[in-house]
């Protein structure tokens, strides 16, 4: 039988979530998360933090995939994975990623308007976890030896402990299981055995035995939950506060602590047998965990690491095979706290709890409004704490609402094509919000103006629901390091026209009805002062929301045109008059001096302008060619030079530390020279030598053999910087 649309829809089902405290109604303990202790404790070292979590990200989100394929913008993807769009594109170059990832690329095409459109990025993901490459390495030993059939040899795999058939070292090298793929037991079986060929009932029965053998593996029944369970506000919320190393490193203690409501059972304390069984899983140093750690003081935003884990006692002897071995004592915590971003809404909820609960108060509405005649919508203005308010939204076609600002603080909006009706939760968002108050007072020197439109109004609806965007011919970033190998001599103002500035600075593209786009693509303000506005946002780190603060500086000088936008208004605009190939050297010490601490790395990813020239080059450069040095020469299967390599490990561990660390101890080493896989490396002194050798030598080999596609080892040397020929 066919069913009619309207059956179909008749048939549909609409909840409307409850919940009986204002915790459970913010972090929504329904909504879970599950990472396989196996991924944690095998893919985890082999991946890498970054690449881990990104794909444990994609996995998260699969309740948005309606076949077998995400469809996502790599912007999305990466506020969704905690981490820059260019770091995304690293992550996605990671030898081992295609055993859980395959992006394709969307297809672009170009509009009437001249516009391309770039549909989203589609990434196969699995599920479930393939085996390590160490570990089926180290398989393959086993059942080459357990018995001489592989249905045999699976059957008596079985019968050993899980931990028995991991290899040593998750990370080890598996010269037989080189290609970058998804493997099972399966796969090593029949490698195992390749002149065995099974049919019929035979081969139903080495395919079952094979499935138990590789959910025997990697589900690892030892007494302890096979899955890490959390609720998925831990990934929206926490995860860019703690970064991918301590959001990894909480997880791997949450597998070591028990909390089981029916059996009345609630463990939080847990021994683990060395510190270095952390760390080997992260991939991280001592010295990373004393400065992170041991050391780490309470956030200016209101919470500490103490909030999750905390290190309260240790002990010596307590492995009686490893008795030099310092255990240590940890509390985990069991619920999740809120965010800081969460606790100001968390208290106005439990100020109006008894009324929602009992129904006065609407806790699915996403803002405090009703809906009156006219589809007229009544809400509280958004009015900054000080300074001048939004005066209005210019009532044409473009934009997404018609508003004005009436008596006693009232703001009424007509709908006119808004995205969101009245009473709209966040499709986005695992939380809906049972209310929404006025903004919050910021401690920011520069209040946020309130928002000219009720969002996402530039996208059209089908973008909005498929995740693809409409973008202008070329990037920002490409544009950006085409002048700088191009033409160098160019002002950076020049690098791109006004609208690729105001759409590709911020991840939040400055929108069309606002003044700023109206003043900048109307004349209203030249591109050099606009490009000196955004260098003078980019670098301000009270600002919370920079489209909207520009928007509201630009009417604040169009107002008063007799005075200076901002302070120290002549550096910005040298700023944005300094040529392009200047920026690297003047223009980063220039920037330091006019930006806090905080926002040290220059601004729109201009770091990364050197080892994204090597990338674009199709030729290499005079003083690139291969030559005595090794430096020129393509290596491994990337095809990249080692010169490349280095600028890429460079601009990766930049993005990893602190930006006072890697101005002190990596900022100025140069390559030296290449040859039979090793990398010289050359620093200013002894001291730096001695302290990159102790703490950071095996972060560095990891960026640079992660870019090589292949093992490098590095020296690192201090002195005079003489080249010489290899060997």
């Amino acid at each position: 039988m066919t069913i009619t649309p309207q059956a179909q829809a008749s048939e549909r089902l609409t909840l409307t979530p409850e919940y009986s405290t204002p915790y459970n109604a913010i972090i929504r303990d329904d909504v879970v998360m599950g990472v396989s202790r196996y991924f944690i404790e095998r893919w985890l070292p082999v991946l890498g933090p970054s690449a881990a979590a990104l794909v444990n990200t994609l996995r998260q989100l699969d309740y948005r995939c309606q076949d077998d394929t995400i469809e996502i913008s790599g912007a999305a993807l990466a506020r969704e994975a905690a981490m820059s769009r260019r770091h995304l594109y690293t992550c996605l170059d990671h030898p081992w990623i295609g055993a859980f990832v395959q992006p394709e690329t969307g297809p672009r095409q170009r509009t009437a308007s001249g516009k391309i459109i770039q549909g989203a990025n589609r990434y196969r993901v699995r599920m479930d976890d393939p085996l390590a490459p160490a570990d089926a390495e180290h398989l393959l030993d086993v059942l080459a030896s357990a018995a001489d059939t592989p249905l045999e040899a699976a059957r008596r795999a079985l019968e050993m402990a899980p931990r028995d058939l991991w290899a040593p070292d998750p990370a080890g090298a598996a010269p037989r299981f080189s290609q970058p793929r998804a493997l099972t037991a399966l796969d090593v079986l029949q490698r195992a055995f390749p002149g065995h060929a099974a049919t019929g009932d035979d081969r139903a029965a080495l395919v079952q035995a094979a499935e138990d053998l590789h959910r025997h593996i990697t589900l690892v029944h030892d007494g302890r939950a096979a899955k890490i369970i959390v609720p998925q506000y831990f990934r929206r919320r926490w995860w860019p506060h703690l970064g991918h190393d301590l959001a990894w490193a909480y997880l791997w203690l949450r597998g070591w602590v028990y909390d089981n409501p029916e059996e009345g059972v609630r463990r939080d304390t847990c021994w683990i047998p060395a510190l270095n069984s952390l760390l080997a899983v992260i991939g991280r140093p001592r010295e990373w965990w004393r400065r992170n750690v041991e050391n780490a003081a309470e956030r200016p935003d209101g919470w500490s690491l103490d909030d999750f884990f905390r290190q309260t006692d240790t002990q010596k002897g307590r492995d009686p095979a490893h008795p030099q071995w310092v255990a240590r004592q940890f509390t985990v915590a069991l619920d999740v706290p809120l965010a800081p971003e969460d606790r100001a809404r968390h208290a106005e909820l439990v100020r109006r709890w008894p009324e929602i609960a009992a129904g006065i108060a609407e806790p699915g509405s996403a803002i405090v409004a009703h809906t009156g005649k006219e589809e007229v919508r009544h809400s509280e203005t958004h009015r900054p704490p000080n300074g001048p308010p939004q005066t209005g939204t210019s009532e044409n076609g473009v934009s997404a609402i018609a508003a004005h600002t009436g008596g006693q603080g009232v703001r009424h909006t007509a709908a006119q094509g808004s995205a969101m009706p009245a009473h709209r939760q966040d499709s986005e968002s695992e939380n809906p919000a049972p209310l929404v108050t006025a903004p919050e007072p910021t401690s920011s020197k520069h209040p946020d103006p309130p928002p000219a439109d009720s969002g996402g109004a530039d996208l059209p609806a089908a973008a909005a629901e498929t995740g693809s965007e409409e973008i202008s011919s070329e990037w920002l970033f490409d544009r950006l390091a085409e002048a700088f190998k191009r033409h160098p001599e160019s002002p950076l103002y020049r690098a791109a026209p006004p609208e690729i500035w105001l759409e590709q600075t911020w991840p939040e593209p400055v929108r069309r009805h606002s003044p700023a786009w109206q003043a900048a693509t109307g004349g209203g303000v030249a591109p050099r002062d606009l490009v000196a506005l955004i260098l003078a946002v980019w670098g301000d780190a009270t600002v919370n929301h920079p489209p909207r603060y520009l928007s509201w500086l630009l009417q604040h000088w169009q107002a008063r045109p007799d005075t200076a936008p901002v302070e120290r208004w002549a550096a910005w605009t040298a700023l944005a008059d300094l040529p392009i190939g200047d920026w690297l050297e003047a223009g980063r010490q220039q920037w330091r001096e006019l930006v806090p601490p905080a926002r040290r790395a220059l601004p729109f990813g201009m770091d990364d302008l050197a080892a994204e020239v090597d990338a674009l080059s199709l030729d290499a450069s005079p003083d690139e060619a291969a030559g005595p040095d090794g430096l020129g020469d393509p290596v491994g299967s990337s095809g990249r030079t080692m010169r490349q390599i280095w600028r890429g490990a460079l601009a990766q561990l930049r993005s990893q530390m602190d930006e006072t660390n890697f101005a002190n101890w990596l900022e100025g080493a140069r390559a030296l020279r290449y040859a039979d896989g090793v990398l010289t490396v050359w620093v200013s002194s002894e001291l730096v030598r001695g302290w990159l050798d102790q703490i950071l030598k095996a972060d560095i080999e990891a960026a640079v053999s992660g870019l090589a596609g292949e093992p490098v080892a590095v020296r690192i040397v201090a002195g005079q910087p003489v080249l010489a020929a290899p060997g």
